[in-house]
């Protein structure tokens, strides 16, 4: 075979095996993220300081522009970095629970020690983005010379390979666990190097790292003993059981949290822990620890009544009301983790005196309020225990239980007679805050509930009914609650009951407490309660000032790298278009999670099911989309979003997938029209897009907190007609048709 022969083979052969590297290591790099994402969950919210990260991309890119050519040779030197920063993001893991601050100080934040925290952690992890960066930038090069040129190609591939990567964590996660989700994209990293055809030293050197990677997957004992040096050790954290002879029993990864179930020395208590923080006690007698203001709401339901438990958990509730002489009809217990099921019901069912296997009881897997409003049934008690603190509605809301929406629903699958029960630990509201808000919500003219509150030292209990004769005054619950112990409650723990119950009034000033609506589950936007509004903007400002200060170093590096030499375009031009581009992206990517989100209730399910949709559909766009389409696509888009502001609160979930796919069709084609447009020097490009999408990012989570989704959602939709009007302007009289570039 001659030399040109060769090299025309190797060329074709490069044209199917390119396409693969290339969505290997965006299927790898996003698979690691989301296990980063769902590991950091233990010790910070992630959103707080995720946006941080995306100041890596630019400064990768400019790496990569500055210390790298365009070459095979030099990608393959990029995925062994990105490998190297990928093994000390590991590494950097196990050094979180020295840093800790955020779960140890819930309730009485300092900004600036957050802020400290979250610049920590950005700091832990941007080795591994700007590697990112620089692999997925060089990847666009190679890949757009390698190819023909065809750019919205290549990022079409990028977007299916992230999507990819979202199904396959989300639904492996249970299975694989964190440990082994962290290690796969070590083997297809190696695996995307192999395809590049590198020398045969490197490439024994690969397959020894392919084999110990496989190896290490197959260690039994992996993801505990990972876990183990990973966890800390916080005074309600499973190390911190273990210390007092606690055993773990169960731990497994569930869909939403890693769960774990530990057995108290007697073993005649079990408690349960999501990512780490204790959240349900289950006594095999009757459920409870000790006598307790939660058993209350089921001695006030009625003999032979029907009574839902939502957020069931281990079972303590439903054990009470099984033991309960007043016989109920029927107990339908809620839970939305399909693991804590199977734990209870299944794995350890006869530790838990199989508390799901009554023919009384109807056991479903499922958002509880989306099963409310779909339901015909009527119930004389519905409870909520421990529904949570307030640091976690206020930033991250799992779901829209706590709205006056969600207690509109529930009050009106009541009967006459029917009480709605909240119960939980003091400890989750130290300053009342929760309790005030939980109370003025359910005040409200529109739910028209009557509402009493009473609280011990160690609980609150908050109780609502249509007349206020079916609520129980305070002498009588201090009369149950103060009653000698007998063998129900065990004499183990009469000492326990020091405590009078007492009624809880107004200890805030109610004009500064809204309901809390689907629009702002957020505590209601009374962020001012927690975190001063003062505070909620230094902390704003802080993370927007070092993006700032960063995009602008960062840019003023990239010119000096030079022009990209668009015609008639100016640099700053150029720069201004790709930051909007890099917003609007992320942007409308949280426009689509966030109307999910008001739909299925469940923030996490939102996310997956918005990001898998919006990727899809956007590499789609990117793919299919021609320079002589765009414009009239764009104004297609246009309509549809001011469609979708208009129309969203009465659309189902896929309604609104459906009509914001215009939108994310045509948004995928915006950033590789401006890549290929500039691919003399698309350095300028990539890094503005980068910033653009951190800023997007940023705007993405704290609009919706400060003013709400509908706001976010009129900002989405005047991002979006802005971006596609300066795309327009931009791209008149450019020309975007495929270059035939040739690797340097």
């Amino acid at each position: 075979m001659t030399a040109a022969l060769q090299h025309r083979h190797t060329e074709a052969s490069q044209r199917w095996t390119l396409p693969v590297v290339l969505f290997l290591l965006s299927f790898a790099t996003v698979a690691f993220t989301i296990a980063l994402y769902r590991l950091l969950a233990f010790f910070i919210m992630p959103s707080l300081f995720f946006d941080l990260l995306f100041i890596g991309f630019p400064l990768g890119a400019l790496a990569g522009a500055c210390f790298f050519r365009i070459s095979g040779r030099s990608f393959l030197k990029t995925l062994w970095i990105l490998q190297a920063t990928m093994l000390f993001s590991v590494l950097a893991m196990l050094a979180c629970k020295h840093f800790d601050y955020l779960r140890a100080h819930l309730f009485d934040v300092e900004l600036q020690r957050l802020f400290i925290q979250m610049l920590t952690f950005t700091l832990f992890f941007l080795p591994f983005f700007i590697a990112y960066g620089l692999s997925e930038y060089i990847g666009y090069q190679i890949g757009r010379s390698r190819l023909r040129g065809r750019m919205p190609v290549v990022y079409a591939i990028y977007l299916f390979g992230a999507a990819g990567a979202y199904l396959f964590a989300e639904s492996m996660f249970p299975l694989l666990g964190a440990t082994r989700l962290l290690d796969i994209p070590f083997l297809l990293v190696a695996l995307a190097m192999l395809m590049l055809a590198p020398p045969r030293r490197m490439q024994r050197l690969l397959l020894v790292q392919q084999v110990a990677v496989l190896a290490l997957l197959l260690v039994p004992q992996l993801e505990g003993g990972f876990l183990k040096l990973y966890k800390g050790s916080s005074f309600e954290s499973t190390q911190a059981y273990a210390s007092r002879g606690f055993e773990t029993i169960h731990q497994e990864w569930g869909r939403y949290s890693l769960v774990e179930i530990m057995q108290a020395p007697d073993r005649e208590a079990y408690i349960g822990f999501y990512n780490d923080i204790i959240q349900w006690r289950f006594a095999p007698g009757n459920g409870f620890f000790s006598h307790s203001l939660g058993m209350l709401p089921l001695e006030l339901a009625p003999v032979a009544g029907h009574i839902a438990i939502i957020g069931a958990g281990g079972g303590r509730q439903v054990q009470y009301a099984r033991k309960s002489a007043h016989d109920f009809r029927s107990i339908l217990a809620i839970e939305i983790e399909p693991e804590v099921i199977n734990a209870v019901r299944d794995d350890l069912g006869e530790r838990f005196d199989h508390v799901y296997r009554d023919s009384r009881v109807q056991l479903v897997r499922h958002e509880a309020r989306n099963y409310m409003e779909h339901t015909d049934q009527r119930f004389d008690l519905i409870y909520l225990p421990s529904v949570g603190g307030y640091p976690q509605m206020m930033l991250e809301p799992g779901n829209m239980i706590r709205t006056l929406e969600a207690y509109r629903t529930l009050g009106a699958r009541l009967t006459e007679r029917g009480v709605l029960a909240i119960w939980y630990p003091a400890v989750l509201d130290p300053r009342t805050i929760l309790t005030e808000q939980y109370m003025h919500t359910l005040e409200s003219p529109e739910i028209d509930l009557q509402v009493r509150t009473y609280r011990t030292a160690g609980e609150f209990l908050i109780l609502a009914a249509r007349h206020e004769d079916y609520l129980p005054a305070l002498e009588d619950v201090q009369q149950f609650y103060l009653q000698p112990a007998t063998d129900r409650v065990g004499k183990a723990f009469a000492s326990l009951l020091v405590d009078r119950p007492v009624s809880v009034g107004k200890t805030w000033d109610s004009a500064t407490f809204r309901p809390i609506r689907d629009n702002q589950p957020f505590l209601a936007g009374n962020v001012q309660h927690i975190f001063s509004l003062q505070q909620v903007g230094t902390l704003f400002a802080l993370t927007g000032g070092l993006l700032l200060a960063f995009a602008a170093l960062l840019l003023w590096l990239v010119r000096r790298r030079g022009n990209p030499g668009i015609p008639g375009r100016s640099f700053p031009q150029l720069l201004l278009i790709s930051l909007f581009v890099g917003a609007n992206f992320l942007v409308i990517e949280h426009y689509l999670i966030l109307a999910l989100f008001k739909k299925l209730y469940v923030y996490r399910d939102a996310l997956v099911l918005g990001a898998i949709c919006f990727l899809i559909i956007s590499g789609l766009g990117s793919t299919f989309i021609t320079p002589r389409l765009r414009p009239l696509l764009q104004f297609i888009g246009g309509a549809f979003i001011l469609l979708l502001l208009l129309y969203h609160e009465s659309l189902s979930p896929w309604a609104n997938i459906a009509l914001l796919a215009p939108v994310a069709f045509v948004t995928g084609s915006f950033f590789p029209a401006l890549f290929e447009a500039a691919a003399e020097n698309p350095l300028g490009v990539f890094a503005a897009d980068s910033i653009g999408a951190a800023a997007g990012s940023m705007a993405s989570f704290f609009i919706p907190i400060v003013f709400g989704f509908n706001w976010f959602f009129v900002f989405a939709t005047v991002m979006f007609w802005a971006t596609a009007l300066a795309t327009f302007l931009f791209f008149r009289n450019v020309d975007t048709a495929p270059a035939h570039v040739s690797a340097a």
